[in-house]
């Protein structure tokens, strides 16, 4: 399989995937539902383990705000952006008192010049086409205060066309994103898979530091 980590700007300015989104905001109420009765317990493990205490944090694909809220209940001050208008709005519902917007990467627009020394990305890359794989590390590097902390989370899927219920699940070499952040002066604290036994998948929680 030819590797797309590494692809032209041109194809980087590319939609992403729309029909993600739209089965997001399709499916908004049924997965709030279920994810709010799920808990990243290894995550928030991490992020307690290598995150800056009281450091301006972002969930970035924060979904129903489940993470959002409990990263501003733990002492790491946070907002939280999607790409999903309807998850968007159980998110708001759920945790009115949290900021969320509209946005997503590779362009995060609404950030603008902002820079964070704590960033959640957790589930989120595999939804991204590989062609823009690139300029979404680029924009999550530029994003991240000098010093600060990344913990992305992703995995891929046993589905030959890599989509489930719609969403994609592009595979991602874990060796060439490690390389991308190396070779850009920045530290990898951790690398680790982890077995989703019962749907036999492999989830990759990475920490990064700048």
């Amino acid at each position: 399989m030819v590797n797309y980590f590494f692809q032209s700007h041109f194809l980087s300015l590319l939609n992403m995937d729309n029909k993600t989104i739209k089965a997001y905001n399709q499916d908004a109420k049924k997965i709030a539902k279920l994810h709010s009765t799920l808990i990243p317990e290894q995550i928030y493990q991490l992020i307690e383990q290598f995150f800056i205490t009281e450091g301006n944090s972002i969930d970035i694909g924060c979904g129903i705000g489940r993470d959002t809220h409990w990263l501003n209940q733990q002492g790491y001050p946070c907002i939280g952006v999607d790409a999903s208008i309807e998850m968007l709005k159980e998110a708001t519902s759920l945790y009115p008192s949290e900021q969320f917007s509209e946005d997503y990467l590779p362009s995060l627009k609404t950030l603008g010049d902002k820079s964070f020394q704590n960033i959640l990305c957790s589930a989120v890359l595999m939804h991204i086409p590989q062609s823009k794989l690139e300029s979404a590390c680029q924009r999550l590097l530029e994003l991240l205060k000098t010093d600060g902390c990344l913990i992305v989370s992703f995995r891929a899927t046993n589905e030959s066309d890599y989509r489930e219920n719609e969403k994609l699940y592009d595979p991602i070499s874990t060796e060439a994103f490690l390389s991308f952040f190396e070779s850009n002066g920045c530290e990898i604290l951790l690398n680790e898979s982890d077995t989703e036994v019962q749907r036999n998948l492999t989830w990759h929680n990475i920490v990064i530091k700048k």
